[in-house]
């Protein structure tokens, strides 16, 4: 998808970035759980991650069409290394709308969160993807993503 515009998100745009919300809820999880946990689950992550007391650092960018629609968003925040325990960059939420899947416009939304972490002074950015959504393992996995930790769960 050629003409696409990345810019910073303005308080006009949180309609769409909570309208995505379903789509992030409705990817592959872990089979214990329900949707409706899954839907509970990111209603609150939304929350917690857009409040007005919301980490300081973070950023939020929308991807344009050149015809003036939104696209998608990625949201950054600071973060710490789960190793070192050093400041990183961290992914905590990408979205697009299904029409612009496939075309590109998740790769250029990670290209400017590498380049935000970059800006930041980060040597790593991290983030984390259910083990079940297979499209955006292999999807981070050819951005050069790989794993550092598997948490399991055995459901009882």
């Amino acid at each position: 998808m050629s003409g696409i515009e990345i810019r910073p998100a303005e308080p006009s745009d949180m309609d769409f970035v909570t309208s995505l919300s379903p789509r992030l809820a409705n990817v592959p999880g872990p089979a214990w759980h329900t949707i409706e946990a899954m839907e509970g689950f990111q209603d609150r992550y939304m929350s917690s991650t857009f409040a007005p007391t919301a980490l300081e650092g973070s950023r939020t960018l929308i991807a344009w069409s050149a015809d003036g629609r939104r696209l998608g968003y990625v949201h950054m925040r600071p973060g710490k290394d789960g190793v070192t325990d050093e400041p990183c960059g961290y992914v905590s939420l990408l979205a697009l709308g299904q029409e612009a899947e496939g075309t590109g416009v998740a790769r250029r939304l990670m290209a400017e969160a590498e380049t935000w972490a970059r800006g930041c002074g980060y040597r790593f950015l991290s983030l984390d993807v259910y083990a079940d959504n297979k499209r955006a393992v292999d999807f981070y996995a050819s951005g050069g993503f790989k794993p550092e930790t598997i948490r399991m769960v055995k459901p009882l």
